[in-house]
């Protein structure tokens, strides 16, 4: 890395669980995307991020980036502990100390992020995970939640979206204009065949109001004859979590495995009949181009598979659970079928949705900012 490098700084509490590989950690879909798009531009950056405390040091390099950590993460709690953890997450960004600060994700935090590197002296980019963030009212927020918001987004120095349609909205509810960045992934190793697929699978969190994970236990219900393999970590609820744990158990066919490492929840794509998609919303789904990498089909309940597969809506239920059923027992008994969507997936995927690629243009959005 040269002296001359640009310093960029991700703040994204749940992403030291890609960091530290053999700690059980929550995460998800953005996080991994922050990881991997650190990892191809560490050669044109500093890059740092700033983490959550989960007991490491207060300042590691790791995967050729450096962590700083702040504060404990907790769902909730009285006043006085939010007020501490926005002092360790102020503390943490003034050590980083970057030309440049990136946030992905949940509208309060981009509020205070936002605040945050404006009280700093800082420039900061906004880059949205979910269509929701992208639309007004559209996620439940508060009227004064979305109020500041809508300033936070129209203050940031550049804003990212994901897709055309994110795009759009955010220009329709903001009056703020984007670069589209889509998610990218590593390639991989030549596919297995459609005739070796052995399973459908779940990846994902553990979620009832977005993910839906219940329709997923629901599907292997339906469908006896056929094996259904569940992973995700806890993101919800004890209660629903246990409720997901019971009723998994409950149904012969389906092997529920919690939590699994990132790297080693490769295989399972692999070996996958398709991946199923239960949520509500999505923004970019990792797990769409981790399945299409691979060949592998993906069946999807409310998420547009077409969206990303250039305009083509194939595997999609468009709402109907029925229509899901049905789709996965084509997939089940046609070979034929599971070739055509599995090929479809990784042609676009190919040339598209390279890491690589992703990371180029987002290196352009990041190099305009970060002098």
């Amino acid at each position: 890395m040269s002296d001359e490098n640009s310093s960029v700084c991700f703040v994204s509490i749940y992403a030291y669980a890609y960091f530290a590989t053999d700690r059980d950690l929550p995460t998800g879909g953005a996080e991994r995307q922050l990881y991997l798009l650190a990892q191809e531009l560490t050669a044109e950056f500093d890059i740092q991020f700033i983490v959550g405390d989960f007991g490491q040091p207060h300042r590691l390099r790791q995967d050729g980036v450096t962590l700083h950590r702040s504060y404990e993460p907790s769902a909730d709690g009285p006043p006085w502990v939010r007020a501490k953890q926005l002092l360790g997450l102020l503390g943490a960004m003034r050590r980083a100390n970057p030309d440049l600060y990136v946030f992905r994700g949940d509208r309060t935090r981009a509020i205070v992020v936002g605040l945050l590197a404006r009280i700093l002296g800082k420039q900061w980019v906004y880059n949205v995970a979910l269509d929701s963030q992208a639309s007004a009212d559209s996620d439940g927020s508060t009227s004064l939640t979305e109020f500041f918001f809508g300033r936070a987004i129209r203050d940031a120095n550049h804003v990212i979206a994901q897709t055309p349609s994110q795009q759009a909205s955010l220009q329709t509810s903001y009056g703020v204009e984007s670069t589209i960045v889509p998610n990218g992934y590593p390639p991989a190793e030549e596919p297995i065949s459609a005739e070796q697929r052995e399973f459908f699978v779940y990846v994902g969190r553990i979620n009832e109001s977005q993910k839906q994970t219940h329709r997923f236990v629901e599907l292997a219900r339906r469908l006896p004859d056929e094996e259904f393999v569940l992973i995700g970590p806890q993101s919800d609820t004890d209660a629903y979590h246990e409720r997901i744990e019971q009723e998994a158990a409950a149904v012969d066919n389906l092997q529920f495995l919690g939590q699994v490492d990132p790297e080693a929840v490769h295989k399972y794509f692999r070996r996958a009949i398709a991946l199923v998609n239960t949520s509500t919303q999505e923004g970019f789904p990792n797990t769409f181009l981790e399945a299409w990498r691979v060949s592998t089909p993906i069946i999807s309940l409310n998420v547009d598979p077409g969206r990303f597969l250039d305009g083509r809506s194939l595997g999609y239920a468009d709402g109907s659970f029925d229509q899901l059923v049905s789709l996965a027992d084509q997939l089940a008994v046609s070979n034929d079928y599971r070739r055509q969507l599995g090929e479809a997936g990784r042609t676009c995927f190919e040339s598209n949705y390279h890491i690589s690629a992703t990371a180029a243009d987002y290196s352009r959005v990041l190099q305009t900012h970060s002098k």
